[in-house]
C-alpha cells in the first residue's frame, strides 16, 4: 500500500566545473509517451465531472450514520467520537492520501475518534502516549488487518508473522544486520549503487532534459537491496525491472483489500477468474521464483563451501549479504526458533513447531518469506524518504547550501565510509525531518487481541482495529512547534538522532516497541550515504506550477 508524493520530475544542466555539481530543477508531468519519465505509483486520477460526485464504501453518510446507531445503540461507555465523515471528505482515502482527512478530523474531534472505512471501523489515535501504549504492549495488540490483506504476497514471513513464530524469525534476522555488516555494505553496496545513480542522471545533465527523480530513487533502492541482502543486481537503474512491476502489483492489490467491501479474495476459485486477483497472483509468482532461485543458488555455494558462522560479526568477503548470512548460520538460525519457542508456547505446540522448525524449512519457504519482507519494504521506505528529503531541499534553498557544503567539507570529494556518517550531522538531519513531516507509512494498522483502555480514557474491545496516525503525530501542533516547516536545527547536530525513545513516541517513522522496523539503521545510513553522493555531484531546484499529489500506505 505505497505512501509516497506524487513528485514531480526534475531537468539537469550541465554541471559548474569548480563545484562539479549538476543543476537539476523539477518539472511538471507529462503523459506517458512523453520524452519525460512518469511516476508509477502516482499517476493522479482525472476528477469527475462537475455534476457527479465521487463514489466509494469508504465512509459515506449512511455508513458513518449505521456505525453511530450501532456503537451509540449498545449503550456505548467508549468516550470515542465518532467522525462525522461526509462522502465528499474522503474520497481522498481511496487511491490517494488517507492521512490528509484523518488529519483534519484530528483537528475537529480530538486525538481519538471512530471512522466507518467500508466493511470496518477503525478507532484513530493521534497522540504520542496512545500509539506508545499500543505499540509497547504487542500481546494486547497485533497486525491484524495488515497481515489479513498482505498474506497472500509475505506468506509467514517475518514482517506480518505473529507469537513465537514472530518472535523466532526476528531473532534468526536481526543478528545479520550487524554493525560489521553496515559497515561493509556502506562502501561496497550504498556507495556504489548511488554512484551509478549520478552515472545514469549524467546524461540529462549534458542535454538539459526532466527526469523523475522519485522513479531514479526507487530504482537506486531496488538495485541497493537486491545487492545488500541477495547480492544480486537488480540492474533497476540500467533496465526496466519486471521484478519491480510486480512488487508495485502486488502491493497495490493489498491496499485494495484493506478497503473491499466483501473479502472475496478469501475464495481461492475466485482468484483464478477475477482479472485483479489474476494480475496480483502473476505478480506474487514472480517476485517469489526471484527469491526462491536466489536462495538456491546461494545455498549450493554455502554447502559446497562449507561455511558456517565463526562469529556474532560474520561477513563472508566475496559475498556479505543478508542471504549468506542466514544461510551459513542455518544450525544457529534452528536453533534460536526453538529456545524462542520453549519460551512461549506449550509443549504440544511446541511438538508441532519444532517439526517445522529444522534446516530445510528455515532455509526455504520461510527464509524466502523473511527476505520478500526485506525486499518490499526495504526498498519502498528509503525510495520515499530519499525522494521527499530532494523535495524538501528543494524548497529550502539554504537548506541544501549547508547540506551541500558539510558534505564538502566532511568528504572533501571522496565517497563517504561508515565512519563519516557520525560527522554528516546536518544531512542526516534533513534526512530525520523528511521522515517526519512525511513518514513511511503515514499510518500503522494494529488490532486489539484483548478489551483494554487507552492513555485519555478510551475504551477498546477485543478485535477493535485501530490505526495510529504517524502523520498525525508528526504534524500535530500539540506536538511539535512550528509543525508544517521544514527545519532540520530542530533536532540538535549534536544530540541524539530522534528515535521513538528519546522523542517518548513524538517521532515513530519506523514504528516503535516489540514490532519496529528491523531495519531502520539500514535505511537510514543508505539514505544518508545516497544523499551525500547525489548531493556532492547535483544541485537541483524546482520547476513552478507544479501540481504534486500523494497517495498512501499502512503498515
Amino acid at each position: 500500500m505505497p505512501s509516497s508524493l506524487s513528485l514531480p520530475s526534475f531537468s539537469l544542466l550541465r554541471s559548474n566545473p569548480l563545484s562539479h555539481r549538476r543543476t537539476t530543477t523539477l518539472s511538471p508531468k507529462y503523459p506517458r509517451n512523453s520524452h519525460l519519465l512518469i511516476i508509477k505509483t502516482s499517476l493522479e486520477k482525472p476528477p469527475p465531472p462537475p455534476s457527479t460526485k465521487p463514489s466509494s464504501w469508504v465512509s459515506p453518510d449512511w455508513l458513518t450514520s449505521l456505525t453511530r446507531s450501532l456503537t451509540l445503540g449498545q449503550n456505548d461507555d467508549s468516550n470515542i467520537p465518532i467522525a462525522n465523515a461526509k462522502l465528499e471528505d474522503v474520497s481522498d482515502l481511496l487511491g490517494g492520501a488517507l492521512f490528509l482527512p484523518l488529519f483534519k478530523w484530528m483537528n475537529e474531534y480530538g486525538p481519538a475518534y471512530r471512522l466507518a472505512a467500508g466493511p470496518r471501523n477503525f478507532v484513530i489515535v493521534s497522540d504520542p502516549a496512545i500509539a506508545k501504549h499500543v505499540l509497547k504492549n504487542y500481546g494486547k495488540y497485533a497486525k491484524g488487518l495488515v497481515a489479513e490483506v498482505s498474506e497472500f504476497l509475505f506468506g509467514s514471513g517475518f514482517a506480518i508473522a505473529e507469537g513465537p513464530l514472530w518472535m523466532a524469525r526476528r531473532r534468526a534476522v536481526v543478528p545479520s544486520l550487524h554493525k560489521k555488516y553496515l559497515s561493509v555494505i556502506v562502501e561496497r553496496v550504498f556507495c556504489r549503487c548511488a554512484e551509478r545513480l549520478v552515472e545514469k542522471l549524467t546524461p540529462y545533465a549534458l542535454n538539459g532534459s526532466a527526469v523523475n527523480m522519485e522513479e531514479k530513487f526507487s530504482q537506486l533502492t531496488l538495485d541497493v537491496i537486491g545487492l545488500a541482502v541477495f547480492n544480486y543486481n537488480f540492474d533497476s537503474l540500467g533496465t526496466d525491472s519486471p521484478v519491480i512491476e510486480a512488487v508495485y502489483t502486488a502491493l497495490k492489490e493489498a491496499e485494495l483489500r484493506s478497503t473491499d467491501l466483501l473479502p472475496y479474495w478469501k475464495i481461492k476459485a475466485l482468484c483464478k477468474i477475477v482479472p485483479r486477483q489474476v494480475k496480483a497472483e502473476k505478480a506474487v509468482i514472480l517476485i517469489r521464483q526471484t527469491v526462491e532461485e536466489l536462495v538456491a543458488k546461494c545455498k549450493e555455494m554455502v554447502e559446497a563451501e562449507g561455511e558456517s558462522i565463526t562469529n556474532e560479526e560474520y561477513v563472508n568477503d566475496t559475498d556479505p549479504s543478508v542471504l549468506r548470512f542466514l544461510l551459513a548460520s542455518r544450525e544457529e538460525v534452528a536453533i534460536v526458533s526453538i529456545f524462542a519457542l520453549l519460551l512461549e508456547i506449550e509443549l504440544d505446540l511446541l511438538r508441532f513447531y519444532s517439526s517445522i522448525c529444522n534446516l530445510n524449512w528455515v532455509s526455504s519457504a520461510q527464509l524466502r518469506d523473511d527476505l520478500l519482507s526485506m525486499l518490499v519494504a526495504g526498498h519502498e521506505t528509503t525510495g520515499s524518504v530519499l525522494t521527499w528529503t530532494s523535495y524538501l531541499l528543494s524548497k529550502n534553498p539554504s537548506a541544501l547550501r549547508k547540506a551541500q557544503e558539510e558534505v564538502d567539507k566532511v568528504l572533501g570529494g571522496r565517497n563517504p565510509t561508515y565512519e563519516d556518517i557520525k560527522n554528516l550531522k546536518f544531512v542526516t538531519r534533513c534526512i530525520t525531518e523528511s521522515l517526519r513531516l512525511y513518514p513511511h507509512p503515514p499510518v500503522l494498522l494494529r488490532r486489539a487481541q484483548e478489551a483494554d483502555v487507552l492513555p485519555g480514557g478510551y475504551k477498546v474491545n477485543a478485535g477493535q482495529d485501530i490505526m495510529i496516525s504517524v502523520y498525525n503525530i508528526h504534524h500535530s501542533a500539540k506536538v511539535w512547534e512550528r509543525a508544517e516547516d521544514f527545519l532540520p536545527e530542530r533536532f540538535g547536530l549534536e544530540d541524539p538522532i530522534p528515535n521513538e525513545t528519546n522523542t517518548d513516541f513524538r517521532f515513530i517513522p519506523f514504528s516503535g516497541g516489540p514490532r519496529k522496523c528491523v531495519g531502520d539503521q539500514f535505511a537510514l545510513l543508505e539514505a544518508i550515504v545516497a544523499l551525500a553522493i547525489f548531493l556532492q555531484n547535483l544541485n537541483f531546484e524546482l520547476v513552478p506550477d507544479q501540481k504534486i499529489g500523494f497517495v498512501h500506505e499502512s503498515d
